[in-house]
C-alpha cells in the first residue's frame, strides 16, 4: 500500500502554438477544467497502477465532488481527504505547447495551506499499513518536514519528490529514502548547477552527504540518474513521441512508488518509473494521461523495455 500526502488542486488548461511573452495577450485553444495538483496526481498515477492508495489532503468551497469522484474512480481510497469552507480550492493555470508538448504552470495552493499536523495525525492508519510514504511540497514546508519525520516511524520507503524547488533542512533529509528532484530542484537544494548526467552525480552525492539515503534525479528527455552511495546509474528515457509533458513527472514518482510498494529492487522501481513518464507525455493532461496498469503491461512487452538496462556513470 502506498500514502500519498499533498496537494489537490482543478487545473485550468490552454493549449497555446507558443508561450506568450511578458505583458502580451495571445490567443489560445482547447480550454479544459481538470483534476490536478501534484499529490493528487501522484494519488491518481499509483492507484491507476493497481496498488492500494490512501490519499490525505484537502479540498476548498470548490469543485469538491468533481475531485472526489475522480479519487474513487482511480481506485483512490478518500478516507483521509478533509475539507475547509475557509478557503478556495487549489489551482494552477497551465499553457501547454502544441508544437514541443512543453508546458508553463503558475499554482495558488488555495486550502493546501490549511493542511496541519492533525490531518497527518489522523492518518496513520494509513501510514501503518503502507509500504510507501510520498510526498511533495505544494503543502507547507514545516509540514513535509513534520510529515517525513511521523512517515519514517511506520514504512519502508519516504520517497519525497522535491518539487515545486525549495530549500529544506538538512536533518530532515535523514528521515528520507528516496528523494527524486529534477535538474533545478537538484540545483536549489545543493548549489550545484545541474546541467548533465555527471552533474546529477554531484548532486546527488552532495544529497547523500546531506543525510538522503538514495537520489534520483529526473533529467527529462535525457531519463533519470540513480545515486547511492557507492554507484550511479543512467536510466535513458524511452523514445515515444510526445503530446504533452505536464505531469511526466508525477508518472515517474507514482511508478517509482508502485514498484517500491510491489517489493521491486530500487533500480527496477526506477525503471517503471521511467516507463511511466513515458507513457504519460504520449497522452495529453496532467491526470488524464497518467498510465493505467494495463498501459504499463502492453509496454513491458516492447523489446526496448525487456532489453533495458541502465548504463554505470559512476
Amino acid at each position: 500500500m502506498i500514502t500519498v500526502l499533498g496537494s489537490i488542486h482543478v487545473d485550468f488548461v490552454i493549449r497555446v502554438k507558443r508561450f506568450p511573452h511578458p505583458g502580451e495577450t495571445i490567443l489560445g485553444h482547447g480550454f479544459t477544467i481538470l483534476p490536478g495538483g501534484k499529490g493528487a496526481n501522484q494519488a491518481v498515477g499509483c492507484g491507476r497502477l493497481g496498488v492500494k492508495t490512501f490519499m490525505v489532503g484537502k479540498i476548498g468551497r470548490s469543485f469538491r465532488d468533481m475531485l472526489v469522484d475522480n479519487f474513487k474512480s482511480n481506485n483512490v481510497d478518500t478516507s483521509y481527504i478533509t475539507f475547509t469552507d475557509e478557503y478556495e480550492t487549489g489551482v494552477a493555470v497551465i499553457y501547454v505547447n502544441d508544437e514541443t508538448g512543453e508546458n508553463m504552470i503558475a499554482v495558488d495552493p488555495g486550502a493546501d495551506y490549511a493542511l496541519s499536523r492533525g490531518d497527518v495525525d489522523r492518518a496513520e492508519p494509513a501510514l501503518s499499513s503502507s509500504r510507501v510514504f510520498l510526498t511533495q511540497l505544494e503543502i507547507p514546508i514545516e509540514l513535509v518536514e513534520y510529515s517525513l519525520a511521523k512517515a519514517a516511524e511506520y514504512v519502508d520507503y519516504v520517497v519525497l519528490n522535491p518539487a515545486p524547488a525549495s530549500s529544506l533542512r538538512g536533518e530532515v533529509l535523514r528521515h528520507v529514502d528516496v528523494i527524486t528532484p529534477n535538474r533545478s530542484e537538484a540545483s536549489l537544494l545543493t548549489g550545484v548547477k545541474v546541467t548533465d548526467v555527471k552533474s546529477a552525480v554531484e548532486a546527488g552525492r552532495r544529497l547523500i552527504e546531506m543525510g538522503v539515503e538514495h537520489v534520483v534525479v529526473t533529467m527529462g528527455s535525457e531519463g533519470a540518474v540513480l545515486v547511492a552511495r557507492d554507484h550511479a546509474l543512467l536510466f535513458p528515457a524511452f523514445r515515444v513521441s510526445v503530446v504533452d509533458t505536464t505531469g511526466a513527472g508525477d508518472a515517474f514518482n507514482a511508478g517509482l512508488a508502485y514498484g517500491l510498494a510491489a517489493g521491486l529492487p530500487l533500480p527496477e522501481s526506477v525503471k517503471i518509473g521511467v516507463a511511466a513518464a513515458a507513457i504519460k507525455v504520449t497522452k495529453p493532461g496532467a491526470q488524464t494521461g497518467l498510465p493505467w496498469r494495463a498501459d504499463l503491461d502492453v509496454f513491458a512487452q516492447r523489446r526496448e523495455f525487456q532489453e533495458y538496462e541502465p548504463v554505470v556513470v559512476a
